[in-house]
């Protein structure tokens, strides 16, 4: 790429002035200076749109439009954000189309009731958040009925049926982007699993174990946005998007994006908790470090968890595919080094142990890390 952030008022004014023969005045505050002026701050912007057209022309740069117009060469769209579905419970029928409002100030919003769901003491109805977007995740409690009810005396919302995502993200959209680059998805490979899955609105990361129960039979576990596991509702959308469930089993006669012969079965991680445990030394200049820094510390190690959990879905291709995933107690105290404050960090354990924490990924159990209790001791 071409180098254009040279190209400032400055530079190029100076540059345009060089070219100004020495007998002419050309001080600051002349009259070819003054005139140069503006003609440089106009360059300048058309530098910088250039630069931009140059940039959004490159996967590795490109953002918003641009970047959605890149990955469509390769077949791509960018996930759209989805309400969340809650489940309304009431102690009398609600026509489809009431509206409620729920009670959390400026953080508001208002639910739509859909079907009924069950009914028998109350009315359980879908209730449908106007807003797309984690916003409707949020609130539990009473509801306001917007719509005239009859009969109406209790109103609350309460369990997720589906929980509302964000639109996808550039980050995100990119790196499905360049996995397309490498083995081509064809013909119910793992790369076609790996991309019809996480095209999935709420997807944030897969496993893929082929043939775990014999031939033609295919287990994916599945993880959030959030990259924790998934709700009931998004293994139940993903299923019947791969393999749609026939007579309770997943039907092996290509009804979804699985083909004809594939029986793929879609499941979730399970949260496994991890413990820290170490010992401090700060700057001998610091006084009360641990009271400081024991926030920043904290949140170093669940970044760094974060990036376990990121690669929770990379797999390992050796003479079968597997997913190593493993807390290292050595990235772990990188991970408090890097507090400035910190000079050293010993006596650090994980769950009780030193050493690596290896979790298992198999087609019977896929752990997931989740950060539990921290236990920082100065020195």
């Amino acid at each position: 790429m071409i180098d254009l952030t040279g190209y400032t008022k400055t530079a190029i004014e100076q540059a345009m002035l060089e070219q100004v023969d020495d007998s002419l005045d050309k001080r600051e505050g002349s009259l070819i200076q003054t005139a140069i002026g503006p003609v440089a701050w106009f360059l300048e912007g058309m530098y910088m749109t250039l630069n931009q057209v140059q940039m959004n022309g490159s996967p590795f740069y490109a953002v918003g439009d641009a970047l959605d117009n890149i990955v469509a060469l390769r077949g791509l769209t960018r996930k759209a954000a989805t309400a969340a579905v809650r489940q309304g419970i009431f102690d009398a029928q609600v026509p489809a189309g009431a509206q409620f409002k729920t009670i959390n100030g400026a953080d508001s919003v208002i639910f739509t009731a859909g079907d009924l769901i069950s009914s028998g003491e109350s009315y359980v109805y879908e209730m449908t958040c106007d807003i797309a977007g984690t916003i409707g995740n949020n609130y539990t409690g009473s509801i306001i009925p917007i719509t005239a009810i009859p009969g109406l005396t209790s109103a609350y919302l309460g369990d997720a049926i589906t929980d509302g995502t964000e639109e996808e993200t550039d980050a995100s959209l990119r790196a499905r982007f360049f996995d397309t680059f490498g083995a081509q998805p064809y013909g119910g490979n793992i790369a076609e699993y790996r991309q019809a899955i996480l095209a999935v609105s709420g997807v944030g990361a897969v496993q893929i174990y082929p043939a775990y129960q014999g031939g033609g039979t295919v287990l994916c576990s599945i993880l959030n946005d959030d990259l924790l596991p998934a709700s009931a509702a998004l293994i139940a959308t993903v299923q019947e998007e791969i393999c749609p469930i026939v007579s309770g089993t997943a039907s092996p006669d290509g009804y979804g994006i699985a083909p004809i012969g594939a029986a793929v079965d879609i499941t979730t991680g399970t949260e496994y908790t991890v413990d820290i445990t170490c010992t401090v030394e700060f700057l001998s200049t610091i006084e009360n470090g641990l009271e400081l820094y024991q926030d920043e510390i904290e949140d170093q190690i669940k970044a760094y968890l974060q990036t376990v959990r990121e690669a929770w879905g990379n797999p390992l291709q050796g003479h079968s595919i597997s997913y190593p995933v493993t807390v290292y107690a050595a990235r772990i105290i990188y991970a408090i080094l890097s507090v400035s404050a910190v000079v050293n960090v010993t006596n650090l354990t994980i769950n009780g142990q030193s050493g690596d924490l290896a979790l298992t990924e198999t087609a019977a159990l896929q752990q997931v890390p989740i950060i539990g209790n921290i236990i920082i001791n100065e020195n």
